[in-house]
């Protein structure tokens, strides 16, 4: 992973030229998750499934936040590089909660409340998760929600919204401060609350 210091994003907040946008449906495809499973078809199986929760939760998705199920090759699969959306929530801020796979495992499935986005590679997989999580790009995904008591979002909304995308290079570097930040969350669970606040503040101005 590039070495990124502090003081690179303290000293030079701004940027020296603007970051293009694009629509997520111009720089990849969508996919869905699993299908014509009934109940009886989970909890035993040599495949595995990613969870809703595990998706809602986690900018880069747990590996070991896995369901099983039976191999089914007709059913997507699930490649590292993927990100995986949410498409069902009890209020519209949480709908369209996005995580990135990073991980290789055969015959991994998507749970059937989410759906797959397969970017052709102009992203950085680590920029892509966290840049997905900003407050910029969720505004905008939650102004797609539909419905009342449940809202849901589509697979072609969420195509349509526009996100930053900056040069690979500084995509990379974005992404490694924020993947360093995560590592260091999980190494001080005493002070979550604190990193989160800087990771929120950062985003949000890297992101403008």
């Amino acid at each position: 992973m590039a070495c990124l210091r502090w003081e690179d994003i303290v000293t030079h907040p701004r940027r020296t030229h603007a970051w293009e946008q694009r629509k997520l449906g111009e720089l990849g495809v969508t996919y869905g998750g699993l299908t014509g499973k009934s109940k009886e078809d989970f909890g035993h199986g040599d495949a595995r499934f990613v969870p809703y929760t595990n998706v809602f939760d986690n900018p880069i998705a747990d590996s070991t936040r896995l369901g099983e199920v039976e191999i089914d090759v007709s059913q997507n699969r699930v490649l590292h590089g993927d990100t995986l959306f949410t498409v069902s929530s009890e209020t519209p801020n949480e709908v369209g909660m996005s995580s990135v796979w990073l991980s290789d495992l055969d015959n991994l499935y998507l749970n059937s409340f989410c759906f797959g986005y397969r970017q052709d590679g102009s992203f950085d997989p680590y920029y892509l998760a966290y840049m997905l999580r900003s407050q910029s790009v969720r505004e905008n995904i939650e102004l797609l929600a539909q419905g009342i008591s449940r809202f849901n979002i589509s697979k072609g909304k969420v195509m349509e919204v526009e996100v930053p995308v900056p040069m690979m290079a500084e995509q990379r570097a974005v992404g490694a401060l924020f993947s360093r930040l995560d590592s260091l969350i999980a190494l001080h669970q005493r002070k979550p609350d604190a990193l989160k606040t800087v990771i929120k503040s950062l985003l949000d101005n890297i992101l403008v």
